[in-house]
């Protein structure tokens, strides 16, 4: 006679690692498009199509190319998009590029996190 038994999950759900990039190569980055290109050129997946990352991060399809586009007259990847295209793409520099041109480092972005919980 076989039966099931339920097993509670120990511990907590193991999240995709992500790309962290040095802090020096953030800060030669000129702008929010560069950010978003190398985003773009470092994702953990190299054969993903634009399409698949659209699918993924809930993005127009039509609209990706212009995110990622050398021109600057393009349009922009929206700010409400970027958590989902780095859990896609595996990396977070599109955040770390924020965060520097905010002037907070990693450690300051944890005090304040912590100070607001």
């Amino acid at each position: 006679m076989t039966s099931s038994y339920e097993l509670p999950l120990i511990g907590g759900v193991v999240q995709a690692q992500r790309l962290i990039v040095p802090i020096q190569v953030v800060k030669g980055l000129e702008s929010y498009r560069h950010a978003c290109r190398m985003a773009w050129k470092l994702r953990t997946i190299k054969g993903m199509t634009r399409r698949t990352l659209a699918e993924h991060a809930g993005l127009y399809a039509t609209h990706v190319s212009d995110y990622f586009s050398v021109k600057p007259n393009k349009r922009s990847l929206p700010a409400d998009r970027i958590a989902a295209v780095e859990r896609v793409l595996g990396n977070t520099v599109i955040s770390q590029y924020q965060a520097g041109q905010a002037n907070l480092t990693v450690l300051e972005e944890m005090q304040v996190a912590r100070r607001a919980a």
